[in-house]
């Protein structure tokens, strides 16, 4: 008994410590056996990447060598007798599956089959394996265009010919503000740019931007080279201003003639005026209008 009066805290101190020492080592199990486990699920996170990967590298590999497989058109060197109103253009057929020397193609309207193609013409295979042909056709610019081969593969399909033509619009921008409550719209630093058939940036004659309003033309203007401003009937402008309420559709295009003297209208903006300070942006498609010469 007076054995433990007199040791009793000390043999109370090492029960603690054993207890503790015990927690402690379960402790430690249990962060040994968390770490392990973490350790696997990282490793089976690492496999499952690399599977993806793989995955993702093989499916690429496959669209890869379906698209190599995949007919396909390109034009180039377009040119526009506005006189018999005729286009011209080069014609590249890429059909990597032929081994004919050369092979018939079909120019149809959009979704007739090849026995109804109004013209048809003979490509010849070149060194670099491409069928290609220069040809020329009518220019009516409001059909579309289908290009088939006899078995009705389509090649190239297109709504309206004005694809095949010497212009195209690459971007076309504006600064806006409109306010609601003076029912104006005001306009600055007018911007388009144009390109040919194969995507190279190129200059035409003539070029002026028109702003309409619910449809009539209300002003034409262009942009001043170096700045901001803009030039409306011949005056020098920091920005225009144009009466606008809510509810008024407001279309900018851009205008210009091409070398062969076809005119050509690009709309690139296109907004609804809202009861507050903003406009609802509607699609554009960046076709244009395209008018014979007088």
């Amino acid at each position: 008994m007076g054995f433990l009066k007199k040791n009793g805290p000390a043999l109370l101190a090492l029960a603690l410590c054993a207890v503790l020492a015990a927690a402690l080592l379960r402790q430690s199990g249990e962060i040994s056996r968390l770490q392990a486990e973490l350790t696997e699920q990282r490793q089976t996170a690492e496999h499952w990447k690399e599977r993806l990967e793989e995955r993702d590298a093989a499916l690429q590999a496959l669209q890869a060598g379906e698209d190599r497989r995949t007919p396909s058109v390109t034009f180039a060197n377009p040119t526009v007798n506005t006189a018999d109103r005729l286009l011209s253009v080069d014609v590249i057929a890429e059909l990597p599956a032929a081994a004919e020397r050369s092979l018939t193609v079909g120019f149809c309207r959009p979704g007739e089959p090849w026995r109804m193609a109004w013209k048809q013409e003979r490509f010849r295979r070149s060194e670099s394996g491409a069928y290609t042909q220069t040809v020329t056709f009518p220019l009516d610019l409001e059909m579309g265009l289908e290009l088939r081969l006899e078995d009705d593969t389509v090649l190239f399909s297109c709504d309206s010919v004005t694809e095949l033509l010497p212009l195209r619009l690459s971007q076309g921008s504006t600064s806006w503000h409109y306010s609601s409550r003076e029912q104006t719209l005001s306009q600055c630093d007018w911007s388009a740019g144009l390109m040919d058939i194969a995507g190279r940036e190129v200059q035409a004659a003539d070029g002026e931007f028109r702003v309409y309003r619910n449809g009539t033309l209300v002003f034409t203007g262009r942009q001043m080279p170096d700045s901001t401003d803009v030039e409306v009937n011949g005056e020098i402008l920091d920005g225009v201003g144009l009466e606008c309420a809510p509810g008024d559709r407001i279309r900018i295009s851009y205008a210009c003639t091409d070398s062969f003297g076809l005119r050509y209208e690009f709309p690139f903006f296109e907004r609804i005026a809202m009861r507050w300070d903003d406009m609802e942006e509607l699609p554009v498609s960046y076709r244009p209008t395209v008018t014979w010469p007088e």
